[in-house]
């Protein structure tokens, strides 16, 4: 018996009050049905997971894969290492420590409560349409006024450029 009769089984024993072919099911017997399908599917995923690779290593093309792939992961390890090289050499330099650790913590617990409030907003029913619609008529605003000619591009590559200098301090 499969799990998803065992559960049309109860639902049907609570609607009428009488069990269809026996008492509501145990929670071991569902525990069961559940785990024989997530075993049915693992199987049928390893045998297709076997014949895709199968047909690949057959045309040659599994090799040239995984030599891309080393390739790429090799790339991005160079370039983790040197960002992580990075960040010690700037938190060496840094006086405060505690504070960067303060300001740190507080960034992601306003992001996490910001994420919780959007999220309570945006349940909402009519208050999550229309924030979709602002931000629709902002976007559309925003490459209206900077990205469809030439020098307003310039000017927001300006723009951009002298915050970036402020942020930075360079």
């Amino acid at each position: 018996m499969t799990f998803t009769m065992l559960a049309q089984q109860s639902v049907v024993t609570a609607r009428t009050g009488r069990p269809q072919l026996s008492s509501r099911p145990s929670r071991s017997s569902l525990f069961r049905a559940a785990q024989q399908q997530v075993a049915g599917r693992r199987t049928s995923t390893i045998v297709a997971v076997r014949q895709f690779r199968d047909r690949d290593s057959a045309s040659g093309t599994a090799k040239k894969a995984g030599a891309e792939a080393d390739q790429t992961s090799t790339e991005l390890l160079d370039k983790a290492n040197a960002y992580v090289d990075d960040l010690k050499v700037k938190w060496d330099k840094t006086d405060e420590k505690p504070a960067v650790v303060a300001i740190t913590t507080a960034a992601f617990v306003g992001v996490w409560a910001l994420s919780g409030v959007v999220d309570r907003i945006d349940k909402l029913p009519v208050i999550g349409g229309l924030l979709e619609l602002v931000g629709l008529v902002v976007t559309s605003w925003f490459v209206y006024r900077y990205l469809v000619f030439g020098p307003d591009r310039e000017e927001l590559k300006t723009n951009l450029d002298k915050f970036l200098s402020k942020v930075t301090g360079n």
